[in-house]
């Protein structure tokens, strides 16, 4: 059995197979590894591609990066994270109704709360009853008041706490990252942070200059 390592993960990047991300798998690949992250987890929007492919990317190339598959599905009340899915769950579903799927897929299945309480972000506000974790702090932020409440929600509510880059280029990649205490086995990693074997690490704001390239981007 590999032993336990404390692991350096990015639990919420987008490659350009989400609507509105900039960079390749390669790019995001490239970058995680120059940052030396030990993992990430690809959360494209409602797409399970990026993931897939990234995995096969690494695999194809023996590198050493834990690719942990995911998806940020967007439901009728806001986005959650889905962490360890290996298939698609329809968008417009309740929050509840794509609970219930993801949580039938398997047992290691993680669901994160991304970004609750950031105005204007597809946020779901109030948790949700059945998940594993708050995102207490996402790099894409204006004020941090959003990151404030979701700190004293999850604390409150004894939720264990995450952060994610929501790196949409390969630049962002690893602004917020947390450590696992885990095997190096995406499969053992989720199961440690259902057991809540997880607290942050470096945690950085996204520059304003990523948010203008964001813009002129979805202007195009």
């Amino acid at each position: 059995m590999p032993p336990t390592m404390s692991l350096t993960l990015d639990l919420h990047v987008h490659t350009n197979y989400s609507h509105d991300g900039h960079d390749s798998v390669e790019k995001i690949i490239a970058s995680a590894i120059a940052q030396k992250l030990d993992g990430i987890a690809i959360c494209d929007h409602d797409t399970m591609d990026g993931s897939f492919a990234a995995r096969e990317y690494v695999a194809d190339n023996h590198l050493d990066l834990i690719i942990i598959p995911g998806m940020e599905v967007t439901t009728s009340k806001g986005h959650l994270l889905v962490l360890g899915i290996e298939e698609k769950i329809d968008r417009g579903l309740s929050p509840a109704e794509t609970i219930k799927i993801a949580r039938e897929k398997n047992d290691t299945i993680v669901i994160i709360v991304p970004h609750p309480f950031h105005p204007f972000r597809h946020s779901i506000g109030n948790v949700q009853s059945g998940i594993d974790a708050i995102e207490i702090y996402n790099s894409r932020f204006f004020t941090g008041l959003g990151n404030k409440i979701a700190r004293i929600t999850a604390a409150r509510s004894n939720i264990t706490a995450v952060a994610g880059s929501d790196a949409h280029s390969a630049d962002c990649v690893g602004l917020a990252t947390v450590i696992v205490e885990s095997e190096p086995d995406p499969k053992a990693i989720l199961r440690a942070i259902k057991q809540g074997k997880v607290r942050l690490n470096s945690c950085k704001r996204t520059p304003f200059i990523a948010y203008f390239k964001n813009f002129v981007l979805k202007c195009r």
